[in-house]
This record gives C-alpha cells, structure tokens and sequence, in this order.
C-alpha cells in the first residue's frame, strides 16, 4: 500500500475548516428541499427533523472519536478501512467517490436550470459544462483557493439563514405586540389536518428527504487533513454540531410552519421565499435567488473537491490506478484526480442529453442509498474502537435501520433504495475481486 503523507499541501486554516463544516450541513436541499419535506408529513415535520438531527449529530461524534482514537491517521474513509478491512475500505470509499459525481452532475444542472432564463441565447448543456469547468478552475488554482470559495459561499448561507430569522422573529413579536396584523400561528399548525395530516408514518418516510439536505458535514474530516492542526479542527468542529443543528434546521422549520399554512406551499418553490414575501421584504425573489444559487455553487466546489481527494485516497492503497496520486509539485494538490470527477461528471450530463432524462434519474435514484450506507459504515467503525462507549453509535444504527426500512416501505423510495443496494453489490463484487488472491493467503497461512 502506498502511502504519501506529506504530497498534499496543509494550508487550509482553522476559518476555512469551520465555514467548510458549516455550509456542509447546509446545502441547496434545505433552501428548497424542505418544502417537499413538510407537504409529505405536515407540521409533525419537526419531529422528522428532530430524529434526524439527532443522527447527523451521533455520525459526527463518531467521526471525532474515530479520529481522536482510532488506529489510523486520515480521513474517516481511512479510519473505516483500518477498523473494518481494506475490502469495505473498497466498498465504502467507491461508493462515496460515486455519490458524490453524481451529485456533481446533479448540482451542474439545478445551476445550470437557474442561469437559463438570464442567457435564454445559451442551450443548457453549454451551461452546464461553463459551470462545472468553473469551479473544476476553482480547485485547480489551489487548496486554499477552495477553502476560500467555501468560506464566502458559506457567509453567504448562514447570513441568510439569520436574516430569515431574525424577520420571522420580528414579525411574530409585532402580531404579538398589536403593533401589526397577528400572525395565526394556531391556524397555521392545527387547521389543515392537525398536526399529523399525513399519519405518524411520516414522520420515518420523510427522513430520507431531509437526510439528503443534512449530508455533508464528513467532508470536513477530509478538509481537515489539509490545514495544520487536523485532530484539534476536527474536535473544535464537532462541539458546534448540536448548535449548527438547532440554529439552522429547527429554529428555521418552526418559523416557516408557524408563519404560513403548511399546505399552500409548493414542492418546487422555496418556503423561505413565501415567508419573505408575505411579511413584506423588498427584493425577496432576487435575495432568495442569490443565496440558493450560491449554495448550489458551494456543493459543486465540495463535490469538486472532495472527489479528487477520496480518488487519491483510494490510489494510495491501491483500490485505484497509481495515475491518479501524481500531485502538482508547485500547489500540492492532485490535478488528475480534480480532473478524474470533472470528466465522469461531463459523461453523465452527456448520457442525461441522450437518454432524456432516464439513465440520470436512475443514477440519482442511488445516491440517498449510497449516502446513508455511507453513514452507516461510519458508526459500524466507531463500534469496532474498544472504550466501552457504544450508545450513540448503536442508537444511530437503529435510525438508519429505521430510514432503511422506511425507504423500503414508502411506494415513492423503494425502487431508490433497491437501486441503491444493486449499485452497493456491484461495488462489493468488485471488492471481493479485488482482493480475492490476498484472502486466499491468509486462509492458506
């Protein structure tokens, strides 16, 4: 197994690490994503938010004690391999290089859906590739010239996520007051079907939607392993995930379900956007427009990134061709890689254009699978570290048992997650192909 260390550079610093974190928890999804989210279970929507919370939260204190005490040094694709072995090292480092191309592709065309109506001269697919080679540049030019990027995207999210509050507030506080027209927050929450319109099945049906919102935060334990004090950014990062939670998620999904009717909402037009509108801000549609487009771009500079780094993590142990660990000498970072995502990701939008549509919603189709198999290995690892202290990472077991089976059982998921179990066989016939001659070794010593 080759090993390279020290090829990367460590100039991200402890702001960029933070901001990466931050806008890692808060995509593109939740801006719009969770209007889908509340018509599936209605108001009893919080307590889906809640649970899942609560899990992304046990998955990042996993993620720090495996870096904090577990055998290796490295990303947590590192530390799955060394606590589980290097086949579902394999497993669990493809799948995550193939979940996130294909959000890559993904995120290409939302930018590319929301740019279309500013150049109407300009077919998509052009669009597209200008977006995707844009920020395939951004990760080019340097390490730091991604953190930098991350970190102005991510201001740009969390200032409006503040602000949203911060009006949501004032406006229940002036109702309150008599010093305007009263929100009727009663009305809002029990006069369409109560609280749980949709039957408490819901509330597990729904998680999966969110849960694709909330995934991104492990991004950071790969960032992490680029700035100089990766173990101490890491643990700083993951004492704020509670709070980032709260702050973001819940405070800002009870606000939108206090302040309109659950049921006016639209699956494709963001709450934020109703909420802003009906309490009167100037400038909400170019406001909104700017954040979501903003958060699209930071997800494609994440995607980007963190590609190449799993693809150059997987060649250092030679799950990958060698080709893929040449690192530029001058900015330390491994341009073949960076390409590597780049040209799959210009494949899929090419195969989407010619199979209209079909071939890319199946491979989307995988990625919530993908993601929460993903999640699953993390705590399954964390369980393998011998300290006694297992609650947390048993308890997110059975909440991602749980979300499987509610997948499973939902009609609208369940050809996603069978989907998603044929593309995790595949990728495990493949490991078990690969190190097929190694396992006969061991047996015959």
């Amino acid at each position: 197994m080759a090993q390279h260390p020290d090829q990367l550079a460590h100039t991200l610093q402890t702001r960029h690490i933070l901001m990466i974190a931050l806008g890692g928890v808060v995509g593109a999804g939740f801006f719009v994503g969770c209007s889908s989210a509340i018509l599936k279970a209605g108001p009893i929507v919080f307590v889906s938010y809640m649970i899942c919370g609560l899990l992304i939260y046990l998955i990042n204190i996993s993620m720090r004690d495996l870096a904090l005490k577990g055998p290796g040094k490295g990303s947590f694709m590192m530390q799955i391999r060394e606590t589980m072995g290097p086949r579902v090292g394999f497993l669990a480092g493809w799948a995550y290089w193939l979940t996130w191309v294909i959000v890559l592709a993904a995120e290409v065309i939302a930018g590319a859906a929301m740019l279309g109506p500013l150049v109407p001269g300009l077919p998509p697919l052009a669009i597209e590739v200008f977006l995707l080679f844009l920020m395939t540049g951004v990760n080019l030019l340097s390490v730091r010239g991604y953190g930098e990027f991350e970190y102005w995207f991510s201001v740009i999210k969390l200032v409006a996520i503040a602000v949203f509050v911060l009006v949501a507030v004032w406006s229940l506080i002036k109702g309150g007051m008599g010093w305007g027209p009263a929100v009727p927050v009663h009305h809002n929450l029990f006069d369409f079907g109560g609280l749980v319109p949709k039957g408490w099945a819901a509330i597990l049906a729904v998680i999966p939607t969110i849960l694709f919102s909330m995934t991104g935060s492990e991004i950071v334990t790969v960032a992490a392993l680029e700035s100089d004090d990766p173990d101490g950014n890491i643990v700083r990062i993951t004492r704020t995930i509670a709070w980032r939670i709260l702050g973001f998620y819940l405070t800002s999904i009870a606000l939108i379900l206090c302040l309109v009717p659950w049921s006016s909402l639209v699956p494709t037009k963001s709450p934020f956007l109703v909420v802003l509108n009906q309490v009167g801000v100037p400038f909400a549609e170019g406001f909104v427009w700017i954040v979501i487009f903003s958060a699209v771009l930071s997800t494609l500079n994440s995607a980007v990134y963190v590609t190449s780094r799993i693809l150059y993590e997987l060649a250092e142990n030679d799950d990958a061709p060698s080709f893929f660990l040449k690192v530029d000498e001058k900015k330390k970072l491994p341009k073949r890689a960076v390409m590597a995502g780049t040209i799959v990701a210009v494949g899929i939008l090419l195969s989407d254009m010619v199979s209209r549509d079909q071939l890319f919603a199946l491979l989307l189709s995988m990625t919530g699978t993908l993601m929460l198999f993903n999640n699953l290995l993390i705590v399954l690892a964390r369980t393998q570290i011998d300290d006694g202290f297992h609650w947390g990472p048993k308890i997110a077991c059975f909440l991602l048992a749980c979300t499987f089976g509610a997948m499973l059982w939902v009609p609208e998921t369940r050809s996603q997650a069978l989907f998603g179990f044929v593309a995790i066989f595949v990728i495990s016939a493949f490991s078990w192909w690969r190190y097929r001659g190694e396992v006969v070794a061991e047996r015959a010593d």
